[in-house]
Parts: C-alpha cells; structure tokens; sequence
C-alpha cells in the first residue's frame, strides 16, 4: 500500500448552469466518470466521492466504480464543506489527492507524477500550473494541514493552505486539463468546437 487517497469533490449544485454538470456525457461517458478514472491505479489505495447535490444520481453514474462515498449535506455551504467532509476519512493517510468533480481531462501521467515527487521530495503540497494558473488535483499531506482544513469556509477548496504554507509547496508543469471544467454554457460549447460530443443528461 502506498497510504495514498483521493477526494472527488461532487457535491456542488452547479447554479451558473442550471443542471447537473457531473452527468453531462462527453463522447458517451459522464464528467463525474472521467473525473475518477485517472486515479483508478495502484498508486492510489482509495477513492473517495464527496456527494450532495442529486446524490442519488451522481452515486447511480459511478455505482459500478472502486469508490467509496462520502455524504455532504452542507453542500450548500460550498466547496469547503466537502473538504471538511472528507477530513474524518482521509486523516490517517499519508497523501490525499483533492479533485474536482468537473474536471474530465486530467491525465493519468500527471497523477503518476505527482506520486512520485510527492514520495522524494520533502515538500508536502504538490500543485500542477498551467500558463501560471494553477490547478487540480491537489496532492497534500493531510496530517500537517487538518486544523487548516476544518477552518475553511465558504466555495474555497485548498487555495488558502497553498497560499499560507507556499514554502511547502511544489508546483509542477501540467497541461490546460487541470482547468478545464464545465461551469458555464460556454465552457461546453467550447468543447463541441473541439470536436466532442456532448450529451445533457
């Protein structure tokens, strides 16, 4: 075992679209689905989900995946309420990857990657970037950053332990995939432009 995880945050309501962005089809196969795959290797010993908005059917879409689910019914509350969520499961790993749920076009290879500067490097926060923005997933060691963590608030993810403990951080050159998600309507027609076939479930 390499006492690694990962958070899938899937909880959120998806207001600016209108509909639930996870079980959007792209090329036949759910944004929640192609979210969880690239982490779907030995290097990482558990999947964890964080649900809340539609859980019923978000849980549906992946049932026949290695996951385990996570209930979070403050999702209202925002990003921050999943990560707290999670926090009870992920405590005793050595490494949790933080992922959102929306974002179908990270590469397995930069999981891969990131496992092993994580194992060599006496860093305890790995970030990917690309053109100077930085991304997901987000690989910390959840033991030094719990009490951070529980003090989260509002739709923020890790932004705040990134910024407070940069010393800490590793960021690494990834491509446009650790930011492209779908949150706005132009965000899937930029997609169909690229040729992708998209299905509102």
């Amino acid at each position: 075992m390499t006492q690694l995880c990962a958070v899938i945050l899937a909880s959120g309501s998806s207001r600016r679209l209108g509909f639930n962005k996870l079980l959007v089809k792209i090329d036949k196969k759910t944004v929640i689905e192609r979210s969880i795959e690239p982490f779907l290797f030995p290097l990482i010993d558990k999947i964890f989900v964080v649900v809340g908005f539609e859980k019923e059917r978000v849980i549906k879409a992946i049932e026949n995946y290695p996951i385990e689910i996570i209930e979070n019914p403050f999702y209202l509350q925002g990003m921050s309420a999943s990560v707290k969520a999670a926090l009870t499961y992920i405590r005793d790993y050595k490494g949790a990857f933080f992922q959102l749920g929306d974002r179908p076009f990270v590469d397995m290879t930069l999981i891969e990657e990131m496992v092993h500067i994580f194992q060599t490097n006496d860093k305890k926060i790995i970030v990917p970037v690309h053109n100077k923005q930085k991304g997901h997933p987000v690989l910390i060691k959840p033991e030094l950053y719990l009490t951070d963590m529980e003090k989260i608030e509002g739709d923020v993810g890790l932004r705040e332990i990134i910024d407070k403990y940069r010393e800490n951080v590793v960021f690494i050159d990834a491509n446009e995939g650790i930011l492209l998600g779908l949150d706005t309507w132009e965000d899937i027609e930029n997609l169909k432009k690229r040729s992708y076939e998209i299905e509102k479930d």
